[in-house]
């Protein structure tokens, strides 16, 4: 009898790939946007047989659920962005999830912390954000880093779905091992499914933002949010958002390519990013510590440090892990 996967997706984690490989595999039922394969109700009345091992939902915003999830996000640079409780509505969204379907099989994929920084600062380069890899920094040190407030709490995460399905329906697997042996990640994830093995062409999709883009882009959303800015609140939003649009799809590319032969050095690279800031997300995958297909990504998820900046011992938070 078919089942129902539920990809809880993070950013920047394969979920881009996963998702074309679900859309391509003839055991998956896969419908972008769409729950348990269906784009609406109606799909489902249609149906007239069953030849799918799986009817797949996936997204990244039950892992980062918050007030505009399903529309473009944008960094407008204009106001001070809120951080949003981000633990109480994963709790919300596993609730929901077991309401309606208590016998769905989970995965999750997750991303170790020490990439994880240079790819979310990417992504938000990619929505519009104006500011320098500094200054986003800073502002990311100080917002709440405990409590309701951790992003990126992965074994908060797998907790919460542990107790809500059991274990033996919950998936965790590494972004890196897709990353650095696509087949044998398929391998491995086709084998825990327990479906047959099908051959697909899929490269590499969404990568990171290269370094000049990351220097350029700030600088082009900086000077297109000053000429809009006068225009008022309302026009602001409207022009900066689809400037956004036409980002988010590499339509700059090409002004990016002649600013950068202009500036060869203008370029974003790791040494600019705060040494020690992915400290701050340390202690929040102890319960994959043991887990073989992890072995190899100890330094990626921070095992082998022990304190946060400023000499603090990072503590992992389980209080809600079964909540929901």
């Amino acid at each position: 009898m078919p089942q129902h996967l539920i990809h809880i997706g993070f950013p920047k984690a394969g979920s881009t790939f996963l998702q074309q490989w679900f859309a391509k595999h003839p055991r998956f039922h896969y419908t972008p946007g769409g729950f348990a394969g269906f784009r609406d109700i109606y799909g489902l009345a249609r149906v007239l047989d069953t030849p799918f091992d799986y009817y797949v939902t996936s997204t990244e915003d039950f892992s980062s659920p918050r007030s505009g999830s399903g529309a473009l996000h944008v960094h407008l640079p204009s106001g001070a962005s809120r951080p949003e409780p981000v633990k109480s509505r994963q709790a919300t969204v596993c609730g929901v999830l077991r309401t309606l379907f208590p016998g769905a099989r989970i995965l999750i994929i997750t991303r170790g912390f020490r990439s994880l920084m240079r790819s979310v600062y990417s992504q938000a380069v990619r929505s519009g954000l104006t500011q320098s890899v500094k200054a986003q920094y800073e502002s990311y040190a100080a917002l709440p880093q405990t409590g309701d407030f951790r992003h990126h709490d992965y074994d908060y995460l797998i907790g919460l779905y542990t107790a809500a399905f059991g274990r033996e329906n919950v998936i965790v697997l590494p972004y890196e091992l897709l990353r650095d042996d696509q087949a044998r990640f398929i391998r491995v994830l086709e084998d825990r499914l327990g479906v047959e093995h099908a051959d697909m062409g899929i490269g590499r999709v969404n990568p990171s933002l290269t370094p000049e883009e990351l220097y350029w882009y700030p600088v082009i959303s900086r000077a297109v949010s000053a000429v809009v800015a006068p225009l008022g609140e309302k026009w602001h939003r409207r022009i900066f958002t689809r400037y956004v649009r036409l980002m988010s799809r590499n339509h700059l590319r090409l002004p990016v390519r002649v600013l950068a032969r202009a500036r060869p050095h203008a370029r974003v690279t790791d040494a600019d990013f705060p040494a020690g800031i992915e400290m701050y997300q340390a202690g929040r995958a102890e319960s994959l510590l043991g887990d073989p297909l992890y072995a190899p990504y100890a330094e990626e998820y921070l095992w082998d440090r022990e304190t946060a900046p400023g000499g603090a011992t990072p503590q992992t938070d389980h209080s809600a892990a079964a909540e929901g």
